[in-house]
């Protein structure tokens, strides 16, 4: 478990997922010879990918929670299916 996990909600929504899509950055186009300039894009780099793990485990977690929830309602279906044929067999 690492420490950062914290700084992420509890519940996962698409509305995050979204948000994190729009503000990703575009990749660097060339590098430039400045002092100091090497730490930012070490910084930017490890933000970036951090937030790339962050949209694969959301985009994840989002498409399990939806094959779970369209399973419930095939179950549920068959159920209430089941149920209305035993009792008009009476």
């Amino acid at each position: 478990m690492d420490h950062r996990d914290n700084a992420y909600p509890a519940i996962t929504t698409k509305e995050e997922l979204l948000r994190l899509l729009r503000e990703q950055r575009a990749p660097l186009s060339a590098a430039k010879l400045e002092p100091g300039r090497g730490l930012a894009i070490d910084a930017r780099r490890q933000v970036d990918e951090e937030n790339r793990k962050r949209i694969a485990t959301l985009r994840d977690r989002l498409e399990k929670a939806a094959t779970e929830f369209e399973a419930q309602q095939v179950f549920a279906r068959l159920g209430g299916y089941a149920k209305s044929g035993f009792s008009q067999s009476r």
